[in-house]
């Protein structure tokens, strides 16, 4: 008989899930956020997992880790979580643990609200509104892909409860309104970034921060009607587990919870689900079967994601104060003489726009790096490392070279390595400081090849790519090589797929501009400190090596290493 019954519950829930992944259009009844089951759902993991590969992986971590943070024992952001509230019969999950509690956390934090202040609806956002300017969610207020949840987080922004509260929702077929568009437009994040939900250590790492983790996780049938207990398995063996998909919102942890530690969910079911509407769950389950993606925000927009590079920035005829380099050429085009496809021609130089002489003893460089776009601590390399610097003897004062043609060490960053001892006066091009014998200015080139890469890329030459140079002006160090609209370069076994959208245009792009027609891409500040990182923990220096055998292959027909060509304008001032 208790099997029977047991059976029979379980049929129920089954039911009830398949009623509400197919017809979850009538809310239940009460609005005050306590409502009995049956608790809905809506994540559309088919969707999702066909965006993983475009969603960006967070690199915080990464460049956090030389300061030795210390993991806490237990974290809880329980004074920046607003009331639990519930999505009632609606497959709006994503946008509750997106838009209600990691964005309102996130504000809650930046602006010091306190618990009471947010039980004010003008300090909490809107579900409905995110949901409903979410680009391919689903019919009948049902079903959101989390990364078109937080796209519409970062281009639309969310509106307030109090301006969109979460009721009269229909079918949501509607669209939102221009005042509603307006007061979103405030409330726009940074950036959304995909996390590991395996690595513990990052997690805690996050909420340490004071940053939630919005959680994709596969439920199991007892997950619905848990109570205040923590949870360590779950029944995955009846269907439809395929269609119990949802997102809740990762708030807090502790270690000496159960038998292994804990993490702390909230969850978008009302207070009388589980433990007052939270959860804990065992780390093993949770990393094992519970949670299979996981994402982080960035909060309220700033530095240089919103403004263009303005001119005054990038124009070598606005001279500054003390140190700034600027890059004033960079193309990188097919080889007509090169051998294969991959065979390259960089043609590129930096202007000392300052008013101070920038030293060889200084010891910067010229960097060209690329990166996978949506991965770039996983899939990276310097192609040329072009340094300056008076390491290599007063005897070879004026002159360059490769690395293996003099004797004294250094460390190798790129595939191609070549040492300049030059000095840069200040209204001087290096490549003018390099070749100055006839007072003209140059360009240089460099034949290269592209390694065997395969996906979507982004090649950037940064001027004092190691921040050795204190500059006015950082930003316009940094040009990216991306394809006509700004997006990243296709390639397939080291041979670039869009080129031709390159005919007849400019090939570059400063970091302002990219940024503003890629908002979601790394911005100069992240890939500044991952590539310092590298450098700092010998992972560029071994990337080096690994390519060291394409150092000896280039065009048969092509000089190999760097030489000069006429500049168009003499850019001395």
């Amino acid at each position: 008989m208790k099997k029977f019954t047991k059976l029979f519950a379980k049929l129920i829930i089954i039911l009830l899930i398949f009623t509400n992944c197919e017809h979850s259009t009538t809310p239940q009844s009460g609005d005050d956020g306590k409502n009995d089951p049956p608790y809905d759902t809506g994540l559309d993991r088919d969707k999702e997992l066909q965006t993983i590969d475009i969603t960006p992986k967070d690199l915080s971590l990464i460049t956090l880790s030389d300061q030795n943070i210390n993991l806490l024992n237990r974290v809880m952001l329980y004074d920046y979580i607003p009331p639990v509230r519930s999505q009632e019969n609606y497959g709006t999950c994503a946008a509750w643990g997106a838009g209600y509690y990691a964005r309102t956390i996130m504000y809650a934090r930046e602006n010091n609200l306190s618990k009471t202040d947010l039980e004010n609806d003008a300090n909490v956002f809107s579900p409905k509104y995110l949901f409903l300017s979410t680009e391919y969610r689903g019919e009948n207020c049902y079903g959101a892909n989390p990364f078109y949840v937080m796209k519409a987080l970062q281009d639309k922004g969310i509106a307030t409860w109090s301006t969109v509260p979460y009721d009269d929702l229909g079918n949501c077929s509607q669209n939102t309104t221009g005042d509603w568009d307006n007061e979103a437009a405030n409330y726009k994040i940074e950036n959304f970034r995909s996390v590991d939900p395996t690595d513990h250590n990052a997690l805690k790492m996050y909420l340490m921060m004071g940053r939630p983790v919005q959680l994709s996780c596969n439920l199991g049938l007892n997950f619905f009607s848990t109570k205040d207990e923590v949870i360590y398995d779950d029944d995955y063996s009846s269907e439809p587990s395929e269609h119990m998909y949802h997102s809740m919102c990762l708030v807090g942890y502790d270690d000496e919870k159960g038998a292994s530690g804990a993490f702390r969910i909230v969850n978008s079911w009302g207070e009388n689900w589980g433990d007052n509407g939270f959860v804990w769950v065992d780390y093993n389950f949770f990393s094992d079967k519970l949670c299979y993606m996981a994402y982080v925000i960035e909060g309220d927009k700033g530095g240089l994601s919103e403004a263009m590079v303005d001119e005054k920035v990038i124009n070598p005829n606005f001279r500054v104060d003390g140190d700034d380099l600027l890059t004033i050429q960079f193309k990188d085009e097919s080889d007509p003489h090169g051998d294969e496809k991959q065979d390259r021609v960089l043609t590129y130089n930096i202007f000392n726009r300052g008013s101070k002489t920038i030293n060889a003893s200084d010891d910067w460089n010229i960097v060209y790096y690329y990166y996978n776009a949506f991965n770039p601590e996983g899939d990276f390399g310097v192609i040329l490392y072009d340094y300056y610097t008076d390491d290599v003897g007063s005897e070879f004062y004026g002159k360059n070279d490769d690395f293996d043609n003099v004797d004294v060490p250094m460390d190798k960053y790129g595939i191609f390595n070549w040492w300049n001892y030059v000095d840069v006066p200040a209204g001087w091009s290096v490549a003018k400081a390099v070749y100055s014998d006839d007072g003209s200015d140059y360009d240089f080139e460099f034949s290269y090849t592209i390694p065997n890469l395969t996906g979507d890329y982004y090649f950037v030459l940064m001027a004092d790519g190691f921040n050795n140079i204190e500059e006015q002006y950082e930003q316009n160090n940094f040009v990216f090589f991306t394809d006509e609209n700004r997006k990243p370069l296709k390639i397939e076994n080291g041979i670039i797929q869009n080129e031709t959208l390159h005919k007849g245009k400019e090939q570059s792009s400063h970091a302002g501009e990219m940024k503003r027609s890629q908002p979601n891409a790394y911005n100069i500040e992240e890939i500044s400190a991952l590539i310092n990182y590298q450098k700092r923990n010998g992972i560029l220096e071994a990337a080096a090596n690994k390519n060291k055998s394409l150092t000896k292959k280039h065009p048969k027909n092509s000089h190999y290493g760097k030489k000069i060509v006429k500049a168009v304008l003499n850019r001395e001032m």
